[in-house]
């Protein structure tokens, strides 16, 4: 029997604020075997909810716990990273994702994303060429040349990674991400699309700035921060911090 979690119903409908409460109601009542499971959703509704500062201790928390329990597990650096990108600590944030780059890179976490890790090398790649630091820029690149020799590359966000590297056009890479799309259930078919439409938007705005072509990279990113949250494509987060939601324009997938 399949036990409810109101709280992550909350989160997966988008009411953010309203999971928060729940998680915490849920950590308050619920029993003592789900502490983690709840204070994991809590730091993602926290996440969610644009309180990134609340996020960050708790994302620590729960990354260590997950860490120690399981021997090159992955923890929370993703989202630590984009939650200290968030308030500005832009230094941290792009130390944090390194981090994880070289640790996934040097065999030290053998448990990524099913792509084997594109999702972190992007993330360094924007972090590093927005804050004009090259030779990060190089280790992202390398580590993505190197992922890109695997098989696991074919699946999502790979084909964004192709692309980033220039083994894959942008119009190849939008039809890989369709057609896989309407493989899934017909129910879930347009969040999986939306998944993978920002990873997409987000590596091609990541490229137009590799470029220096900075009105290009602004289109990409606004586009991307313009769907709806895809709620564990972290990328989405750093888009939309480069657009107000005045400047956001729509982006219809087709």
């Amino acid at each position: 029997m399949v036990k409810l979690n109101p709280a992550r119903q909350l989160f997966v409908d988008r009411q953010f604020d309203e999971a928060v409460e729940a998680y915490h109601r849920q950590l308050r009542e619920g029993p003592k075997e789900d502490e983690w499971k709840n204070l994991a959703g809590l730091a993602e509704s926290l996440l969610a909810a644009g309180r990134y500062t609340d996020a960050i201790p708790l994302l620590e928390k729960v990354g260590d716990y997950q860490s120690n329990s399981h021997p090159k597990a992955l923890g929370q650096q993703e989202q630590l990273s984009v939650c200290h990108w968030m308030v500005g600590k832009r230094d941290r944030a792009l130390e944090i994702i390194k981090e994880l780059v070289i640790a996934v890179r040097d065999g030290k976490i053998a448990y990524t994303d099913i792509s084997g890790g594109v999702s972190y090398g992007i993330i360094l790649c924007y972090m590093a060429i927005t804050l004009h630091h090259k030779s990060d820029v190089d280790v992202a690149m390398k580590y993505l040349k190197k992922l890109a020799t695997r098989s696991r590359i074919q699946y999502w966000p790979g084909p964004a990674a192709l692309f980033l590297l220039g083994a894959l056009t942008f119009g190849d890479a939008m039809k890989n991400a369709t057609d896989l799309a309407q493989t899934k259930l017909q129910g879930d078919q347009e969040g999986w699309k939306r998944r993978y439409l920002a990873a997409l938007l987000f590596a091609a705005g990541t490229e137009r700035r590799m470029a220096n072509d900075e009105e290009g990279a602004h289109n990409f990113f606004a586009r991307c921060a313009s769907l709806t949250n895809p709620l564990v494509e972290y990328e989405w987060y750093l888009a939309k911090s480069e657009v107000s939601p005045q400047q956001q324009t729509p982006f219809e997938a087709g």
